[in-house]
C-alpha cells in the first residue's frame, strides 16, 4: 500500500490549543499564512515571545463531518499513478468522491476549503506543524518533551531568541506517532532500538529526532532546521549589512583563485548562509562538488554535484555506511575544482586539508569562536591536522549572531584573519560594533594590508595595479546590483554569469 494511504491510517487529530490571551498581553505583528487561512499573531508577556497559531475552527458538525471524511478515506481510496505524480490532485478527487458517496456535498459546500486544509495538513503535511511549516519567518522549530509548547526562531523577531506557541503535544504516545510520521516522510526509522534519527524532510527541511525517554528523560523531542527555498545571495548579505561589498570583492578574488576559506562560529550565528551565498561567486564554468552529512546547500550553479552521507542502522555493521571522510577522498577522483564540505567535524578534516595541498580550492563550516580556538580543535581528536597543514587556510572568517539593541539581535562578520602560520594571523577585516561599520572599507588599505591578494599578484604575474582594479571593478558591481534591488538567487546567478562572459567570453 502507498506511503500516502499509510498516512491516512495514521492521521493524527491534534489541533492547536486555544489560547486565552491576557489583557496584559502586548501584540506586535498579525499576518496570514496558508492562503490567508491561518492567522498569526506575535507578542510579548512578562518578558517572554509568543507566536500564537489560529487555525480556521470547525464546527462540531463540520469536525464530525472531517472524521467520517478520514473513515472513508483510509477504507475507501484505492492507490493509483497520481499519487505519485500528483498527491495533492489525488487527495483532492478522493475527497471530492467520498463527498459524494456519503452524500453531504450540501453539508461541506461552506466548509469544503477549511476541510480541505486539514485533509492536507494531516495526510500530506506536518500534521499540527504545518502552520509552522508554512511561515516563511520561521528559522527553526523545537519540542523539548511532552507537555512543553513547541517554540519558533522567528527571523524579524530574533531578539526574543524562542518564541513560544500555543502547539502542545499532550500524550507522549501521540508525540510519539507524530516522530515516527516524520521519520518516514524522510525515509528513515526511529524507535526505542534506534532512538535518534536525523531526516531530511520533503522540502529539504532537516529533522532531529529523539523517540520516547531513551536518551531524552523529559519525553520525545524534535528540532526542525527549516530550508529556504531560495537562498540568500552574497547581495542579500551586503544589503542586510552582515558584510561589506568589499568583504565580497576580496573573497570573490580569492575564491577564482582557489583559496581554503574556513567560515567559523557558534551555532546558528548564519555560517551555512555565508557559505552558500560565497559558493554562487564561484566560477560558472567549474566542477563544485558539496559534502554534507544532511544536505543544507543549495547552489544555483550548472557545475554543482552534491554528496550526501549515508548511515546505517545495523547493530555491530558499518560496511555500508558512508563517512564524510570517504566523501572526501571520492571527491579526489571527481576532478573537482572547489570543494565544499557543510560542516567539519571529524576525521574528513585532514581529507579536506590533503585536498587544499593538492590545489583544490576548498571552504567549509567549523564550530569555533575564534582563531586560537580553531586551531587547538582542528589539531586534537579526532580531527588530527597536523600544525604543518595550519597555514594551507587562505582565510578565517568569523560571523556571530550579535544583540544590536533589546529589541534586535543582527548576524555580522565581526572579523577576517588571513593565516601566516598555526601560531600567527593578520587581521584583515574588523566590524566596529559602536557604528555597525566594517574596516577597513577601502579598497588601497585592503591592498596594503592583504598578503593573500600580493600573494596571488606574484602568481598569476598580475601587478598589484590590477589586483586594485579588480577589488574596486568587483565592489562596484556587487554595489549596483545591491543599490538596483537585484537580490533574489536567478537574478544574481544571471548577472555574476554575464560578468564572467563580459570577462573572458565564450571560454566561459
Amino acid at each position: 500500500m502507498s506511503a500516502l494511504l499509510d498516512d491516512i491510517k495514521n492521521v493524527s487529530m491534534l489541533s492547536n490549543k486555544n489560547m486565552k490571551i491576557d489583557k496584559d498581553f502586548q501584540q506586535l505583528d498579525k499576518y496570514y499564512v496558508a492562503n490567508g487561512l491561518v492567522e498569526i499573531t506575535i507578542g510579548e508577556y512578562q518578558g517572554l515571545g509568543y507566536y500564537i497559531v489560529k487555525e480556521p475552527e470547525l464546527t462540531p458538525d463540520e469536525f464530525r463531518l472531517y472524521r467520517d471524511i478520514l473513515e472513508e478515506l483510509r477504507y475507501r481510496a484505492k492507490p493509483d499513478q497520481q499519487i505519485l505524480t500528483d498527491p495533492l490532485g489525488y487527495l483532492e478527487k478522493a475527497l471530492k468522491n467520498t463527498i459524494g458517496e456519503l452524500e453531504v456535498a450540501s453539508k461541506v459546500y461552506n466548509s469544503k476549503n477549511k476541510l480541505f486544509y486539514y485533509l492536507k495538513r494531516d495526510v500530506l503535511g506536518f500534521g499540527p506543524l504545518e502552520p509552522l511549516m508554512n511561515d516563511p519567518e520561521i528559522e527553526d522549530i523545537s519540542i523539548e518533551g511532552v507537555g512543553k509548547p513547541a517554540r519558533v526562531f522567528h527571523r524579524r523577531y530574533s531578539f526574543y531568541d524562542w518564541l513560544h506557541t500555543n502547539i502542545v503535544f499532550e500524550n507522549e504516545e501521540e508525540l510519539n506517532n507524530y516522530l515516527i510520521k516524520l521519520a518516514h516522510m524522510g525515509g528513515k526509522h526511529i524507535s526505542t532500538a534506534y532512538p535518534i534519527a536525523d531526516v531530511m524532510l520533503p522540502g529539504r527541511h532537516r529533522a532531529t529526532l529523539t523517540f520516547s525517554r531513551e536518551v531524552t528523560p523529559q519525553g520525545p523531542s524534535l528540532t526542525i532546521r527549516k530550508f529556504r527555498e531560495k537562498p540568500l545571495t552574497i547581495c542579500h548579505l551586503v544589503k542586510h549589512g552582515t558584510i561589506s561589498s568589499l568583504m565580497a570583492a576580496y573573497w570573490w578574488i580569492l575564491l577564482e583563485n582557489k583559496a581554503f576559506l574556513m567560515i567559523i562560529g557558534p551555532m546558528a550565528s548564519g555560517k551555512t548562509t555565508l557559505l552558500n551565498s560565497l559558493a554562487m561567486l564561484l566560477k560558472p564554468n567549474w566542477k563544485v562538488v558539496s559534502i554534507e552529512d544532511v544536505a543544507e546547500l543549495n547552489l544555483p550553479h550548472p557545475g554543482w554535484k552534491p554528496l550526501v552521507a549515508r548511515h546505517t542502522y545495523l547493530i555491530g555493521e558499518n560496511l555500508t555506511e558512508i563517512k564524510l571522510f570517504d566523501l572526501v577522498k571520492l571527491s579526489f577522483r571527481e576532478r573537482a575544482d572547489f570543494i565544499i564540505v557543510g560542516e567539519v567535524r571529524g576525521e574528513e578534516a585532514y581529507a579536506l586539508f590533503q585536498a587544499a595541498a593538492s590545489g583544490h580550492g576548498c571552504a567549509c563550516t567549523f564550530h569555533s569562536s575564534n582563531f586560537e580556538s580553531m586551531v587547538n580543535r582542528l589539531t586534537s581528536p579526532p580531527l588530527n591536522v597536523g600544525l604543518g597543514y595550519i597555514d594551507l587556510i587562505s582565510n578565517v572568517i568569523i560571523i556571530k549572531r550579535v544583540a544590536k539593541s533589546s529589541k534586535q539581535a543582527i548576524r555580522r562578520v565581526a572579523e577576517v584573519d588571513e593565516v601566516i602560520s598555526p601560531h600567527d594571523y593578520i587581521k584583515i577585516f574588523t566590524w566596529n560594533s559602536s557604528d555597525d561599520s566594517f574596516y577597513p572599507n577601502d579598497p588601497y588599505e585592503l591592498i596594503e594590508k592583504s598578503i593573500e591578494l600580493k600573494h596571488i599578484a606574484e602568481t598569476t604575474g598580475l601587478s598589484e595595479e590590477d589586483i586594485l582594479a579588480e577589488l574596486i571593478e568587483r565592489k562596484t558591481f556587487i554595489e549596483s546590483l545591491v543599490k538596483h534591488n537585484i537580490l533574489d538567487f536567478e537574478e544574481v546567478t544571471t548577472q555574476l554569469r554575464r560578468f564572467y562572459y563580459r570577462r573572458y567570453g565564450r571560454n566561459e
